[in-house]
């Protein structure tokens, strides 16, 4: 009996750790100089968006009943760059995307709190 589980506890390790994922971080700058395809998603709400939001973004809303569902019509071809205020939300869309077999999905570090102005969409904007 004790061997089963030290091979059930063997494989159960073996296949859990395999299939991490690990989120990666980016900054504002890094996406803007990247040439390939990609997209730049404020996962923000509406309001929050519209006080101000960073060049060439989208706004998908977090608390939105279909964000999932949203989130997921994206391509896999595509460079993903997720933000919100301080990378709460965004961090967890990433790891979101990541479990659902997105590659290349990246948090962008510190929100909109760490955003340099050269990147706002806005004069307006307001953290």
């Amino acid at each position: 009996m004790l061997r089963i589980f030290s091979c059930f506890l063997t494989f159960f390790i073996f296949f859990s750790c395999s299939k991490m994922n690990v989120q990666k971080e980016a900054t504002f700058s890094s996406y803007y100089k990247k040439k390939s395809s990609k997209i730049l998603i404020d996962v923000r709400t509406p309001e929050e968006f519209k006080t101000g939001q960073a060049i060439e973004a989208i706004n998908i809303d977090f608390y939105n009943e279909n964000f999932e569902t949203n989130l997921l019509k994206i391509s896999k071809n595509k460079e993903i760059y997720l933000y919100c205020r301080s990378g709460r939300r965004s961090g967890i869309a990433s790891q979101f995307l990541i479990e659902n077999g997105y590659k290349n999905v990246f948090n962008i570090y510190g929100g909109t709190i760490k955003m340099d102005s050269i990147y706002l969409n806005s004069s307006t904007f307001n953290n």
